[in-house]
């Protein structure tokens, strides 16, 4: 069973949840939720392997911490974070989906899914108008409604890409997807 729970600013109230249920193989609840700052060890702990083998930006402890709010987390049945992405904003209007990570022994189970869902409504709690994300998966992307573009459509990230690169950290070449997030009429809130 998966426990959809997520607080997001932008609603009236700050207890409101919005709590979405639906079965799987196992019997274990999954929570996917805005992570917390005593998540952020878990998050490097299950970015770093991917980050190493060059799949995704590396990330320190301080950089997550400090970024927390910006996360969403997939939560098994013990509380470990088994999965996250994050919503990197880099105006009023645009973000990238970035730091998409699930354990491998969790791989396949759609929790990849669930938390992109999850940064997507936090960008929409953001009015953030486009996403933007960068894989080496086309099918997970497409399979979410993102469309094929080119990453030169964003000078922002060329531009971060640049100054990482000058200091050291290979950039792996990775395709570009993009989604525009429609006007969307607020989910039903249950109280917490």
């Amino acid at each position: 069973m998966f426990i959809y729970t997520f607080a997001m600013h932008n609603f009236p109230s700050a207890s409101s949840v919005v709590r979405i249920a639906r079965t799987s193989r196992t019997l274990s609840a999954t929570t996917v939720r805005r992570a917390v700052r005593a998540d952020a060890g878990q998050i490097l702990e299950l970015v770093s392997p991917y980050a190493a083998e060059g799949l995704m930006l590396p990330r320190t402890l301080e950089q997550i911490a400090s970024r927390i709010d910006n996360y969403v987390v997939a939560a098994g049945a013990g509380g470990r974070v088994i999965a996250c992405a994050a919503l990197e904003e880099y105006s009023p209007s645009l973000a990238e989906v970035s730091s998409v990570a699930v354990t491998p022994a969790h791989h396949g189970k759609g929790l990849g899914s669930q938390v992109v869902l999850g940064v997507e409504r936090l960008a929409r709690a953001r009015d953030i108008e486009e996403l933007f994300a960068l894989s080496l998966t086309d099918n997970f992307f497409l399979s979410l409604s993102y469309k094929p573009t080119t990453v030169s459509r964003y000078p922002e990230k060329l531009a971060r890409y640049d100054v990482l690169s000058r200091s050291g950290v290979e950039i792996v070449p990775k395709r570009c997807f993009q989604k525009v997030l429609g006007k969307w009429s607020r989910p039903q809130l249950v109280g917490a």
